[in-house]
């Protein structure tokens, strides 16, 4: 009996160690797969979007890319008021920048961004144009100029990002300054560590019930010494009295203020010899300059010219013309503007044009106005 109670014990004991062993032979998972997924579950990220799809990267690149120079500083990142997202790097000992911006452009296309931008720029220099090439799988169009100076290098991506149904072209920039080494090492690496841990997804469209509101007609105030237009971004004021603050070159029996919602403008306008004048100033609804005039330069009508890079006065942005003929003989010649306009630190992209109507193509004094009215506008960001 107690044999037998002694051969029972070795046989559980035996049992025992075999589980022991069993459950030891399973692998350990190593340490650095272990430290990743604890990076991911942690990682916070940033995000912007447009009207079709929504972009996001790590809040913090630095696990991802190291610059090789030494001295600098904790990579940092910020999400800009126009929506783009920025990383910068540092080195206060020589001032050293190396920095990335990225956004979502409206353009159909890289090759569109990329002929809009050879078009303005690189049609005599070969060296500054946008070239085809394939980003980390994606098709992309780059340049790499120097800035100034070979201290001052930019390299600059648009790529082509499929999301489920649409296409979307992400731009990419990458800008070295006050580099006294001359070394660009660290520009693509840059960029191919934002384009790995960067992410996108189509917006969802959301059905909204229409609400029914009795709809009130705007009544303006035409005894109101200010003409005001609003929309969701600013709020715009201008003398209603163009006179106020501006003498036109000619004679005309008519000028008035005019506001319509979120226009504001003047017309001038006279019998004999018939010519009219037609002033509007409106926010336009895009973030940058690039996305407001892209559109535009892929779908022109007959007549109608590209923007290009221009400077009315203190304002910088871009310009476009269009000449139409009636069969009246009379001709229209508008100037379409898309313009930078600071307000205080913040910055605001007005959508203006200047209209001319006569037999005469007399445009002496026509950009004048528009100054004029620009340089009396109040602009209140909302």
């Amino acid at each position: 009996m107690n044999r037998n109670k002694l051969l029972t014990g070795f046989l559980v004991l035996g049992m025992g160690l075999s589980l022991v062993a069993c459950s030891s032979d399973k692998p350990e998972p190593k340490k650095e797969e272990a430290k990743v997924a604890e990076k991911k579950k942690e990682e916070k990220r940033m995000d912007t979007q447009d009207r079709t799809a929504k972009l996001s990267v790590p809040e913090d690149l630095s696990p991802y890319f190291t610059s090789s120079r030494e001295g600098v500083g904790k990579m940092e990142s910020m999400l800009k008021d126009n929506g783009s997202i920025v990383y910068k790097c540092l080195n206060e000992e020589n001032k050293y920048e190396l920095n990335a911006e990225i956004k979502l452009l409206s353009s159909s296309s890289a090759e569109k961004s990329a002929d809009l931008q050879n078009s303005m720029y690189g049609e005599n220099d070969e060296d500054k144009k946008y070239k085809p090439c394939t980003f980390e799988g994606f098709d992309a169009y780059s340049h790499t100029i120097n800035l100034g100076t070979v201290e001052n290098t930019r390299l600059h991506y648009y790529v082509d990002y499929p999301v489920e149904d649409i296409n979307k072209v992400v731009s990419i920039e990458i800008n070295q300054k006050n580099d006294k080494e001359k070394d660009t090492s660290d520009l693509e690496p840059f960029a191919k560590a934002i384009i790995k841990n960067m992410k996108l997804e189509k917006v969802k469209e959301e059905k909204k019930e229409e609400a029914k509101q009795d709809v009130k007609e705007e009544k303006v105030d035409e005894n109101s010494k200010e003409i005001v237009g609003e929309s969701s971004r600013a709020k715009l004021i201008l003398p209603r009295d163009l006179t106020s603050f501006y003498t036109p070159s000619m004679e005309y029996d008519t000028i008035k203020g005019n506001q319509d919602k979120g226009n504001i403008g003047y017309t001038l306008s006279r019998k004999d010899p018939d010519r009219s004048i037609y002033v509007n100033i409106c926010t336009d609804s895009s973030d940058t300059l690039e996305e407001a005039i892209v559109f535009h330069n892929e779908h022109l009508s007959k007549g109608e010219e590209p923007f290009t890079e221009y400077t009315l006065g203190e304002y910088s942005g871009y310009r476009s013309m269009s000449y139409t003929n009636y069969w009246n003989s009379a001709n229209d010649t508008t100037y379409r503007y898309k313009l930078n306009y600071p307000v205080g630190d913040k910055n605001v992209i007005l959508s203006c044009s200047v209209t001319l109507r006569d037999n005469s193509d007399d445009t002496t004094g026509l950009e004048d106005i528009l100054l004029a009215a620009l340089q009396q506008l109040k602009v209140e960001i909302k």
